[in-house]
């Protein structure tokens, strides 16, 4: 018998956009720069690392509305409610970075790593032994 490739779901929070992930997902991370600190909300993003190649958008693709920053990263949100589901860079054609936070598939996965600590919120404090990078992994 042959095994089932693992699927993974995802939605912004009004259910307009969709998406699946096929096979496996890379890192997680959570990143402390400003666009992401702002654009979330909240003290940081936590992002899942996917290639391109096994992402696909089910419903909705044409309801998401995309924010380019002044780092030509592209976050794109959904229009109604503001969900952020994907971050990209047009750069990087291999992969792109799928919120966690949208994810509706439980996943054992834990952040690898921090990214962008230089610019995190004054009054978050870092906590656990995960490597962290003042700008990007490896930079």
């Amino acid at each position: 018998m042959i095994a089932a490739e693992k699927k993974h779901e995802g939605s912004c929070l009004c259910g307009a956009v969709k998406f699946k992930v096929a096979g496996e997902l890379g890192e997680m991370m959570n990143c402390h720069c400003t666009h992401c600190r702002k654009s979330h909300g909240a003290a940081f993003a936590t992002y899942i690392e996917v290639p391109w190649s096994r992402f696909e958008f089910v419903k909705g693709k044409d309801h998401l509305t995309t924010f380019k920053t002044d780092s030509s990263t592209k976050r794109s949100f959904c229009k109604t409610c503001g969900s952020i589901v994907v971050c990209f860079a047009d750069s990087d054609k291999t992969n792109l970075e799928i919120s966690a936070s949208v994810l509706d598939t439980p996943t054992d996965l834990k952040p690898a790593y921090d990214i962008y600590v230089r610019s995190k919120a004054s009054w978050y404090d870092i906590t656990g032994n995960r490597p962290q990078y003042k700008t990007n992994k490896g930079a």
